[in-house]
């Protein structure tokens, strides 16, 4: 499945957030003199994860913008739901029981995306899109009469 530009756009800046994010919790860590390399590793593979089941939300959604059964879409969101839910409660398990990960460096990067998402909002970014849609102009949204509601809040 090729990536849409939507999907890209949002993706790069959810990666991009998160970076920062952990840019600023290894950067608290070394103030507090608890910086090791369990703190990087951790903080670097949960930015990873955390990434990543961004990726596969908007994976997910950009799939079911092409379903015509509404049932079938809304099921294999629930379903990508459990799965990203799931992978993201093992990799907490991963991160409490290995020696080699601090645990907490690993868990809080799984709310950076959250976190970039309302500064986003905060600052705009979104409402500048939604500005340009309103003024007719060219935005990167295929098929937008068909994109099912977002439950995250998130522009795709």
């Amino acid at each position: 499945m090729k990536l849409q530009p939507a999907v890209k756009k949002e993706t790069a800046h959810i990666a991009l957030g998160v970076a920062v994010g952990v840019a600023v919790m290894l950067a608290v860590f070394a103030l507090l003199g608890r910086f090791d390399y369990t703190v990087a590793l951790g903080g670097v593979l949960g930015g990873a994860v955390a990434v990543l089941n961004f990726l596969l939300l908007g994976l997910t959604v950009q799939k079911i913008t092409r379903e015509t059964n509404e049932e079938r879409g809304r099921k294999l969101m629930q379903f990508s739901y459990s799965m990203r839910m799931l992978v993201m409660a093992l990799w907490l398990i991963l991160a409490v029981s290995m020696p080699f990960l601090h645990w907490v460096a690993a868990a809080l990067p799984l709310l950076f995306p959250r976190l970039t998402i309302a500064v986003m909002q905060l600052t705009g970014v979104y409402k500048k899109e939604q500005d340009n849609e309103e003024k007719g102009e060219q935005v990167d949204h295929e098929r937008r009469d068909h994109r099912p509601e977002d439950p995250l809040g998130v522009l795709l």
